[in-house]
């Protein structure tokens, strides 16, 4: 297949990408061959000045936990959980890996009150915290989160820890769009630490299921270290003529500059294609009149919708002193998404009643754009002022984001197909030319500023962020400047060892980002006030939040009623309720955890959904149980078992609401044995073969996707 000029283009940007970085690498190289540095400390999250150190250091096994005791994500300095006045959730890689999960939307399952996206959708839907979209972010700068179109990063291979921040983030985050308004969803990356080895592993499974990964660390010299993580996968579907592909690699070099600067250079390029699936119309499907397996569509010469994400990152991390701290980050992104899809139309196309499960099917395309560069620049100053510890941080962001979409869509159907007994004789047809495009450019500047301090048992975290946000839309000759104020405030109190009450406000506010609107958007706005209890027990081992909370959002994107290729910004939206997240490991053999979630989350005002309509994907329950015990001594030694069950309740699938999926559960189990460098792995999903079905977005149809049914994978991993 010959590259076209967009490909060869991203080619280009990552071959000179590369050739900077080896340049760069060459006489650094030289320059530090002669450091006598023993060994690639801690990030400088975990340590004070000096990042590095040439005392011996001693590496002693780290225990397998399904919970993390800190976390940078929440407030850009290394904080103890217990202090943060939010709902923060950690994903351990030790929890991801055991329990197999290999897609963000898998992981998150693990989260209350979050609804994870799916790769068969990922191109119109996104991740929900607490009713509403979240952003992903990557390493604490914006990557997937800013647009619907690339929001899954292919691959969990070489992800040190996913966080999950519910509710604004309005002060400490924010790309050419704005803040994240819903939540963040930050997967950090595994950093090179200068230990040689790694492991490659091969899966295989149901659904013609091969996966081949790995990651791999290596030494160059005492002060350069390298690390490459990298994961093939090719698949079937239980969904007819569907199946998939993808690719993923990420390599990145560490240079320690001096014993306090460091600086991190790290490549990313990934792709996923597949036959794009659109939905069975839900009435019937759920009534059982459908085959629930079939492609609703037109197969024939339909080529793979592909996402293509590619990014060249730097951080730069120096220590002015033991108690100041200096780090730079920039990024620059590119994603490109062809899109080719086949759906029904039952509004414009209705069916015959004589034939109701024979739907006329619609082609359409598209091509979506984007490119993205930002810059986050923070200073740490550790003082002690007005009798207690302040831990000050300021900050500057400047970013730059450039969208592109256009649509071909003729409106003219390729034919018809009987759903309840498909036939897939229909041809996709020519490549209609388009018809509606959007050209956006953002550019945000925003400045922020925290304080955290700490008075016995009391810490108080106070931030601000100021933010100028241009948003342009060509096609509609929009100009636009925002500037706004967000504020974030909170406080931690502990009750007792290992016990805290907190509570905490934020707003936030971002561009329409993508609106395919006939109106002139305006900025999303949001409110969130939260209160509850946090636990860090060390001696019994349990960990977690118990949390309640209302949400609201202002100026929401919903599909237009008259047009559901368009969209309108709603009044109000509003979400409450409480929820719960905890992990109890009363021993490093066992690891039990327990999620629960009620979520209120409906319209509040609105000049065309009524009031009280639920917000759709949201269940108003949600929770999940799961555990893992491993053998650490005796003849069964290195074997380990766990499972889990995941469930929801009845869900709406649009606005305003129609057609609901019952609620279901599903239940999981894995098991692992190792011996020597090998560990031999299975894992299973549905084990139940529960035929029920999860809710999907395609535009505004009320569509949905059947659930996987059960399916069982092997895995081989070998340490290197």
């Amino acid at each position: 297949m010959n590259d076209n000029p967009k490909t060869t283009m991203n080619k280009s940007l990552l071959s000179t990408a590369i050739s900077f970085a080896l340049a760069t690498m060459a006489p650094l190289a030289d320059a530090l061959a002669d450091q006598t540095v023993v060994a690639i400390a801690p990030s400088v999250d975990q340590v004070k000045a000096p990042i590095w150190t040439t005392e011996a250091v001693h590496i002693t096994a780290r225990r397998e936990r399904y919970t993390a005791a800190n976390t940078s994500t929440a407030t850009r300095t290394d904080t103890a959980l217990i202090e943060v006045p939010q709902s923060a959730q950690v994903l351990t890689r030790t929890l991801i890996q055991e329990q197999d999960r290999r897609t963000l939307g898998d992981a998150l399952a693990n989260v209350s009150g979050v609804v994870g996206n799916k790769p068969e959708e990922g191109l119109l839907a996104g991740p929900l915290v607490r009713g509403f979209l979240a952003e992903i972010y990557q390493d604490g700068l914006p990557m997937y989160g800013s647009t619907q179109a690339a929001n899954d990063p292919t691959s969990l291979v070489g992800v040190r820890q996913i966080t999950v921040l519910k509710g604004p983030i309005s002060t400490l985050y924010g790309g050419g769009v704005g803040s994240p308004l819903g939540g963040l969803i930050n997967v950090e990356s595994e950093r090179p630490d200068g230990t040689a080895g790694g492991y490659a592993g091969l899966r295989a499974g149901s659904h013609a299921t091969w996966n081949a990964y790995g990651e791999v660390d290596v030494a160059i010299t005492p002060a350069i270290a390298a690390r490459i993580a990298a994961e093939y996968q090719k698949n079937d579907s239980w969904i007819d003529r569907l199946n998939g592909e993808r690719w993923f690699v990420q390599p990145s070099i560490s240079f320690q500059l001096s014993p306090q600067t460091d600086l991190l250079l790290q490549l990313q390029s990934s792709r996923r294609n597949q036959l794009e699936y659109s939905g069975l119309p839900a009435a019937q499907a759920l009534a059982g009149q459908l085959d629930r397996n079939a492609f609703p569509g037109a197969p024939l010469g339909q080529r793979d919708t592909v996402v293509r994400n590619e990014m060249a990152t730097m951080v730069l991390r120096h220590a002015l002193s033991e108690r100041t701290r200096l780090n730079l980050s920039a990024r620059y992104y590119q994603s490109e998404v062809p899109q080719f899809g086949t759906f029904i139309y039952p509004d414009f196309y209705p069916v015959n009643p004589a034939t109701p499960t024979v739907y006329p099917i619609l082609p359409l395309n598209m091509q979506t754009e984007m490119r993205e560069r930002t810059i986050d620049a923070n200073l740490t100053k550790s003082i002690e002022l007005l009798g207690g510890h302040h831990e000050f941080l300021f900050g500057v962001n400047v970013d730059n984001t450039g969208f592109y979409s256009d649509m071909g869509f003729s409106g003219a159907t390729v034919g018809s197909i009987d759903l309840a007994h498909p036939v897939y004789e229909l041809a996709f047809g020519s490549h209609t030319e388009p018809n509606l495009a959007q050209t956006d450019s953002y550019r945000t500047i925003a400045v922020y500023a925290q304080d955290q301090a700490t008075y016995g048992r009391l810490h108080l975290t106070g931030s601000l962020r100021y933010t100028q946000l241009r948003f342009r839309e060509r096609e509609l000759g929009t100009d636009e400047t925002w500037r706004k104020v967000s504020p974030r405030v909170g406080a931690t109190f502990d009750l007792a060892p290992g016990v805290a009450m907190y509570a905490g406000y934020a707003t936030a506010f971002r561009g329409a980002f993508g609106l395919i609107s006939l109106q002139t958007p305006q900025p999303e706005r949001s409110r969130n006030i939260e209160a509850g209890f946090k636990f860090a027990l060390t001696e019994t081992g349990l960990s977690g939040t118990i949390a309640a909370f209302r949400q609201t959002r202002e100026n929401v994107a919903t599909p237009s009623i008259e047009n559901p290729l368009f969209s309108v910004q709603a009044g109000e939206q509003r979400a409450r309720g409480v929820e719960a997240d905890l992990v109890w490991e009363p021993t490093p053999a066992l690891s039990l955890l327990a999620t629960y979630a009620y979520t209120d989350a409906e319209v509040t005002r609105d000049n065309l959904i009524p009031a009280g309509d639920r917000l759709a994907r949201v269940p108003r329950q949600n929770g999940r149980l799961a555990a893992r015990y491993r053998v650490r001594d005796g003849a069964a030694e290195g074997l380990s078992f766990g499972a889990g069950v995941t469930a929801f309740s009845e869900r709406e699938l649009t606005l305003p609401n129609s057609v609901a999926v019952p609620g279901h559960a599903l239940i999981d189990a894995q098991a692992a044995y190792k011996i020597g460098r090998y560990q031999f792995s299975v894992s299973g999903l549905n084990l139940a073969n529960r035929k029920v079905y999860d809710t999907y977005q395609y535009f505004a149809f009320p569509v949905v996707m059947p659930v996987q049914p059960r399916s069982i994978f092997f895995a081989m991993e070998t340490k290197i």
